[in-house]
């Protein structure tokens, strides 16, 4: 678990430890939420490396961890719409994902590059779903 701790920090998953909610569900302290989202990310990465679901796993990371710090944001500060932008763009390539994967099937681990731009999409460091918005604001 040592070993994990840094990964886990670089990604900001501990912010989720604190996550009010769901801290009754995992009343054990040595069992924390961080390292459950962090076994189930590389999970998701194997299963996509393996071809197993990968739209679903692309579907279920992109969905649920914005959805939890979404609802995080509203209930500590009453601010929802830093998250529109994310949702907007996400539920777009969702949309279209079929087309996509269909286009692109040929290039290799492409589910994986699906499923890294997706967490690049929300992650605070990246943040590229604001970064899409504000070129959409620009061009239209």
């Amino acid at each position: 678990m040592q070993k994990v701790e840094p990964i886990i920090a670089k990604l900001r998953l501990q912010e989720l430890d604190e996550y009010e909610p769901l801290k009754k569900y995992l009343p054990n302290a040595n069992i924390k939420l961080s390292h459950i989202v962090f076994g189930a990310l590389i999970f998701s990465l194997l299963c996509s490396l393996i071809g197993i679901a990968p739209r679903v796993v692309t579907g279920l990371v992109g969905a649920l961890i914005p959805s939890f710090q979404a609802i995080n944001k509203y209930q500590t500060s009453g601010e929802i719409y830093t998250c529109l932008p994310y949702f907007i763009i996400f539920s777009t390539y969702l949309t279209f994902q079929g087309w996509i994967m269909w286009i692109f099937s040929f290039i290799p681990c492409f589910n994986t590059m699906c499923l890294l731009f997706v967490l690049a999409l929300y992650h605070p460091d990246v943040q590229l779903s604001n970064k899409i918005w504000n070129l959409l604001q620009k061009v239209l």
